[in-house]
C-alpha cells in the first residue's frame, strides 16, 4: 500500500474516534429534550385542566348568540 492509502486510512480512523463521543452526547441531549417536552405537556395539560375548572367551563365552545 502507498503512503497516500496509509493516509487515508488513518483520516478516516481519526474521524470516527472524533465523532463517536460527539453524536453520542447529541444523542444524549435529544433525549433529555423528549422527556423534557413531554413533561411539560403534561404540566401544560394539567394547568389547562385547572384554569377550566376555575373559570367553570365545560369544555364547550361558546354558542354564537352568547
Amino acid at each position: 500500500m502507498t503512503a497516500e492509502s496509509w493516509t487515508i486510512i488513518g483520516t478516516a480512523i481519526a474521524l470516527v474516534v472524533v465523532l463517536t463521543p460527539v453524536l453520542v452526547g447529541m444523542r444524549r441531549d435529544l433525549t433529555g429534550l423528549t422527556r423534557d417536552a413531554a413533561d411539560l405537556r403534561a404540566r401544560m395539560a394539567r394547568l389547562e385542566g385547572l384554569f377550566e375548572g376555575f373559570v367553570g367551563r365545560d369544555g364547550k365552545a361558546p354558542s354564537p348568540s352568547a
